[in-house]
């Protein structure tokens, strides 16, 4: 009989079980005085669960160069937000796992982090520019508002810049999610199942700030089988009525959501034509929130390899001497993995 013990869960997979970061978990564990008391107490108790134990070897070298660590000079990384409200780091889940990712991931590669906003519009370019250089500020990690810019209200050529995603229209070095990918890999994973006649819903402007990456692989992959393919459904909101007229006129039998919330949403409404999830039809996200405890099948992405990616790339270019807008900007494109829930099923094939 083997005594091959069994692999000890990740942080990531703990993370996943109590609804936070790998990096929050990590100082929970550790029992960090900036995470609450109960949260510690949570987070031990899941690991328990999951069969967690720590490595006493590795705890002590952590322990060792914790307590031996030389006082220096650490460069800074600024963490530009283009929301108003310096909240929004904390209110907004999305946000919120970009920034602990980020501090973390800097804190391992010996950068100082810290925060700014664009919450006063008194403030120049020049003015800000020089407001960050006071503080240190080598490099800067932005992240865009709720409304896509062209341009930044900052003077960027004394700082390595990055940014996340596709809303800051700057020639910048931007790390994103692969959503071209994703289509075709979520596709890919509902044709195993069975499915033939896909449906993507989805709002315009979702569509153009991801730079109609999911539409048009959408269209070239769906587009291949021998029946005609089901047309898309893109609205600058998709409504219950728009929704149920599509669904009647063309049978898709899986929709395609961008979130797993407007899927689970669209399953309801279909609920209302006496269709019932996965039973009748399958509902998929190109987003699935893993915090939530909804069960929805589709794309997971990995918000936190987009914000250490964005750190390594700004890091990088600090210690190249790389500042200002790039003569050549570097795309660095993170892929999501599928995940299996309660929203798909195999289909049966005909004998």
């Amino acid at each position: 009989m083997s005594n091959t013990a069994k692999h000890p869960p990740t942080l990531k997979q703990i993370a996943e079980k109590v609804g936070l970061t790998a990096a929050a978990v990590s100082l929970a564990l550790r029992g960090d005085p900036s995470i609450p008391r109960a949260t510690c107490a949570r987070v031990t108790k899941a690991a328990k669960e999951l069969g967690y134990t720590p490595d006493p070897e590795l705890g002590r070298l952590m322990s060792y160069l914790r307590k031996h660590r030389e006082v220096r000079t650490v460069s800074a990384l600024g963490l530009l937000s283009l929301h108003k409200e310096p909240s929004k780091w904390h209110e907004n889940n999305f946000l919120r796992r970009l920034h602990e990712s980020m501090v973390a991931r800097a804190g391992e590669l010996g950068f100082m982090t810290e925060d700014f906003f664009f919450n006063d519009p008194r403030i120049t370019a020049a003015r800000m520019r020089d407001i960050l250089l006071a503080r240190g500020i080598k490099g800067l990690v932005i992240v865009c508002g709720p409304s896509p810019v062209d341009s930044v209200n900052v003077d960027l050529s004394p700082f390595a810049s990055v940014t996340i995603g596709y809303g800051v229209g700057l020639p910048l070095h931007r790390v994103c999610q692969h959503q071209y990918e994703e289509m075709f890999l979520l596709l890919e994973h509902l044709r195993a199942l069975g499915y033939k006649r896909p449906g993507l819903v989805l709002e315009t402007e979702i569509d153009r700030r991801t730079r109609h990456h999911y539409s048009s692989a959408f269209t070239i992959s769906a587009g291949g089988g021998r029946r005609k393919a089901v047309p898309g459904l893109l609205r600058p909101a998709i409504g219950k009525t728009d929704f149920k007229k599509w669904a009647r006129a063309h049978s898709p039998d899986v929709v395609i959501a961008q979130g797993s919330l407007a899927a689970l949403g669209y399953a309801d409404w279909l609920a209302e034509l006496g269709k019932n999830t996965p039973r009748d039809i399958g509902v998929a996200a190109l987003d699935v929130d893993t915090f939530s405890r909804h069960d929805c099948s589709g794309i997971v992405q990995d918000y936190e390899a987009v914000a250490a990616a964005a750190i390594e790339l700004a890091a990088s270019q600090v210690r190249c001497g790389e500042k200002g807008i790039p003569e050549t900007p570097k795309v660095l494109m993170i892929k999501g993995r599928w995940r299996d829930g309660g929203t798909t099923r195999a289909q049966k094939t005909n004998a």
